[in-house]
């Protein structure tokens, strides 16, 4: 008896271990160095946003640009030499295409840690919905034919 509870300890142990670990691996951290905050300042056909950086680490470069869903995307955002503890402030009045359900718009950081090294890029994302999008009909789900039958062979060979 005593084995049994020994191995259920066991297996409940091994159980909790592959459970947490699961648990670490599905859910990374997201860093954001760039400590970026985005505010929708209007919203409709064209969108102002604003997009405000608190760095808590150096960038050599950050730059704004239009994901899915952009039209256009105006005036253009970039700054150079970001120091950390800074503030950077940039409005961008974003215009959303009509086919799409949504915009995105992505702020990216580059930095050079090591030049022996790539560059340690950083990407924040910030998705706005289209109110102005119509979803198309759906489409009646088409029809075979008449069902299909086997029919065994009864010739004789």
């Amino acid at each position: 008896m005593s084995a049994l509870l020994l191995l259920q300890g066991a297996m409940t142990a091994v159980i909790f271990n592959f459970t947490s670990l699961g648990t670490a691996l599905a859910s990374p951290s997201t860093p954001n160095s760039l400590g970026t905050v985005f505010a929708v300042v209007s919203k409709g056909p064209t969108s102002t946003i604003e997009i405000t950086l608190h760095p808590t680490a150096p960038f050599d470069s950050v730059k704004v640009e239009a994901g899915s869903g952009v039209a256009t995307l105006t005036p253009p955002c970039a700054f150079s030499r970001v120091a950390t503890g800074g503030n950077y402030v940039c409005r961008v009045n974003v215009t959303q295409a009509a086919q799409d359900a949504s915009l995105s718009l992505n702020v990216i950081g580059q930095r050079i840690a090591d030049p022996a090294k790539p560059p340690i890029v950083e990407i924040s994302h910030f998705t706005i919905s289209n109110d102005s999008f119509v979803e198309p009909a759906a489409t009646k789900p088409r029809t075979m034919g008449p069902a299909m039958t086997h029919k065994p062979d009864t010739s004789t060979r």
